[in-house]
């Protein structure tokens, strides 16, 4: 199929491998706003656990030029909410000075017995980056508004 420079081909399903474009809009199932691509896009790839896995399955066979909205629910999405003593704090001055923190980003650290401890930034205030075991959206049913800008092979 020949397509014009700069168009999305249609005839290219989602599908694991697949390079996809997207724009998008995060609301929990209240209405209020989590996140989103704004007027950029977001460009993953399929089937390697970029997208949460309701996400990632509500996507598998779709085209570019689709539109759709879909509420995942906590367990398709970033899981329960596990047990824990919530939201440490830990000073800003431990974070490297020009890294840029953001809610909901991943990192891992050593606990004090020495494992590996993946941990996620659940809010930060001037002095704490207060951080978490569990996703900021854990234990949340998500409503997303997915509309698909192109599927293609990687380059």
């Amino acid at each position: 199929m020949v397509t014009p420079a700069g168009m999305p081909r249609t005839d290219t399903v989602i599908e694991a491998g697949k390079l996809v474009e997207l724009k998008f809009t995060l609301r929990d199932t209240g209405g209020k706003y989590l996140d989103g691509s704004g007027d950029a896009t977001e460009t993953y790839v399929h089937g390697c656990g970029a997208v949460v896995p309701g996400l990632e399955r509500a996507l598998e066979g779709r085209r570019a030029g689709e539109s759709l909205q879909v509420t995942i629910g906590a367990e398709e999405g970033y899981g329960v909410r596990g047990k824990g003593p919530g939201p440490q704090p830990i000073p800003r001055g431990t974070f490297p000075e020009n890294a840029e923190l953001r809610i909901g980003m991943k990192f891992q650290a050593e606990s004090p017995d020495g494992r590996p401890v993946e941990l996620f930034i659940s809010h930060l205030d001037a002095r704490d980056v207060y951080v978490d075991t569990n996703h900021p959206f854990a234990g949340m049913s998500l409503a997303y508004e997915i509309a698909i800008i192109d599927v293609r092979e990687p380059a």
